[in-house]
């Protein structure tokens, strides 16, 4: 290739610069002779480029590289640069529970890849206990857990530097599931009984409602903490009810191993609307995250968008994606679960938390009202 090149160059000079001129130039007698017979046509450029001592000459120096070679483009003998890939941000998240359908929006944002688009690097792990996560993020040893509104509340009336920052669940799904044999079919019946809970925050504030119109308070029954082992407890008869904070899955399940069960609810208490499940943040390092979090919630929201416009696949990929929860239970109760996610994770309900803290401060639940900004902030999306 670099020879033809070299060949049509000296075609040209030769063609354009008159024997006069060439004969007061520094070119010697050869280099002319070849270019008079290249254009005359009776020799092969490649041969009179070799033999040329003008073209010797040259090569002599750093072209010699060149015409070593003359078919391969230099540039492909160089090293190639290296490719650097965008930094990426490391966001470590507790999940509350054991994985479960309701933590369906961070599976689909992670499987996506949505997560890996905004730069993230998420490890969503869960707790050996469910009462450990949102105390992690206190202590800076992850950046987000998922908790319960309730336990937001009791903790920051503790000191914990907790605050919320996105809504998977905007609704309660706690609930008392009483076992049909242990003989329960009234709130007043649970005087003397045993009641089973994972956390304990949730489940003093949930008794207290329940018993609120009751001639009996929570003294009048046994408390046990159980952790993740609700469901077995009560099929096994250790415990005559349970307070779950996944009422429909865990009851879909008892049913599934023979176990009939009833709910007690609140609808008649003064229990105020709050929100099931969310994501909190450390309050004192919350603005060295800030925008990492900003991202994390821009990616959870188009999962949760995706689920809900597509919630046969979502669910194919989830199970494909996490193999323990593609059981008959989870794959029936699926469409509920799906009806329960929040559109928009990142928008606060500013009075549901005011309320909320009210109603814990009414009922002596707790002695100070916490100001809102102490408990939630709505992120500005990217």
């Amino acid at each position: 290739m670099l020879e033809r090149r070299l060949s049509t160059l000296l075609m040209s000079v030769w063609l354009v610069i008159s024997p006069s001129v060439l004969a007061a130039t520094t070119v010697d007698a050869g280099a002319a002779s070849s270019a008079r017979q290249v254009a005359a046509g009776d020799v092969a450029p490649a041969a009179r480029l070799h033999d040329n001592p003008l073209i010797r000459q040259l090569a002599e120096g750093a072209e010699a590289a060149f015409l070593a070679t003359p078919d391969e483009p230099y540039f492909t003998r160089s090293e190639p640069e290296p490719i650097t890939p965008p930094p990426t941000h490391t966001l470590r998240v507790m999940l509350d529970w054991y994985i479960n359908p309701y933590h369906a929006p961070l599976i689909v944002a992670r499987e996506r890849g949505l997560f890996d688009r905004e730069g993230l690097d998420v490890t969503l792990s869960a707790p050996a206990d469910p009462s450990v996560p949102a105390k992690l993020v206190a202590a800076d040893r992850a950046e987000l857990a998922l908790t319960s509104q309730p336990t937001l509340h009791h903790l920051v009336a503790r000191g914990m530097p907790l605050v919320r920052v996105a809504t998977l669940i905007p609704l309660p799904l706690s609930g008392l599931l009483v076992r049909d044999d242990a003989g329960i079919d009234s709130l007043a019946r649970l005087k003397g009984k045993t009641i089973g809970y994972a956390t304990e925050s949730v489940a003093r504030v949930y008794l207290d409602a329940l018993l609120e119109q009751q001639p009996l308070t929570a003294d009048d029954v046994t408390l046990r903490p159980l952790d993740f082992a609700l469901g077995r407890a009560l099929a096994d008869g250790d415990v005559d009810a349970i307070i779950a904070p996944l009422r429909p899955t865990e009851r879909d399940g008892l049913a599934r191993q023979g176990v009939a069960t009833h709910e007690l609810t609140t609808e008649d208490s003064a229990l105020p609307l709050y929100d099931a499940l969310i994501l909190v943040a450390n309050r004192d390092t919350l603005a060295q995250h800030r925008r990492d979090i900003a991202h994390f919630l821009k990616a959870l929201e188009q999962a949760t968008v995706w689920i809900i416009q597509h919630p046969d696949a979502a669910w194919e990929l989830i199970r494909e994606a996490e193999p323990a929860l593609d059981t008959a239970a989870n794959a029936d109760a699926w469409p509920d679960v799906v009806r329960y996610f929040a559109l928009r994770p990142a928008l606060l309900q500013p009075e549901r938390y005011r309320g909320f803290e009210r109603y814990l401060n009414k009922r002596g639940l707790e002695d100070e009202v916490t100001p809102l900004s102490n408990l939630a902030v709505e992120l500005d999306m990217p």
